[in-house]
């Protein structure tokens, strides 16, 4: 049986995935895109008006692929963290995205990009931890999860990180698993 050919849209949206991560926005160039998705401009632009919807997209369906795919328990946020470094190790691709919207300041994709209910879904489920105790409530739940979220990237934005001993992996995690326990105690 042939297989079904991808989608246009799906198409530009996995070659941009890749040129977004390796370039940023400012660096990335629409004509690669449309090349590597073996689209026209034309047709790339008829499903994304600018480069910057197009990097929002891109950007949003990252965040929503791992928001799907990474259970939250805010009771144990430790493990939590420690999925999400897994992810981001195996998906190299969702952290630089996530790093090149910081460093161009560009936000959190608006509502229809992201599942927004999904991220108010995990603050409400901290808030709802703090609540209880099980938690500390010194702090907002986005500042606990922006702290949380800040020791899963650190590996991503340490130079030479990935270059470290065999085994390094598996310790990091072990690393985020520990700092984040002693953050909500």
């Amino acid at each position: 049986m042939p297989r079904r050919p991808t989608p246009p849209r799906e198409r530009i949206l996995e070659a941009a995935r890749s040129e977004f991560a390796a370039r940023g926005l400012a660096g990335a160039r629409i004509d690669t895109i449309a090349r590597e998705a073996e689209a026209s401009k034309e047709r790339l632009y008829a499903h994304f008006t600018t480069k910057r919807d197009l990097f929002d997209a891109t950007l949003g369906e990252s965040i929503d692929r791992w928001l799907a795919a990474i259970p939250f328990d805010a009771n144990d946020l430790p493990g939590w963290a420690c999925t999400l470094y897994d992810h981001l190790a195996m998906q190299p691709d969702d952290a630089r995205l996530l790093l090149w919207a910081q460093i161009e300041g560009v936000s959190l994709p608006s509502p229809g990009v992201v599942d927004h209910d999904q991220l108010d879904a995990r603050r409400n489920a901290v808030r709802a931890a703090q609540s209880a105790g099980a938690i500390p409530s010194e702090w907002e739940a986005d500042e606990l999860l922006t702290m949380v979220f800040g020791l899963v990237l650190a590996w991503f934005v340490t130079p030479q990180a990935t270059n470290l001993h065999t085994g390094a992996h598996d310790r990091r995690c072990d690393v985020v698993r520990q700092a984040v326990t002693r953050l909500v105690g």
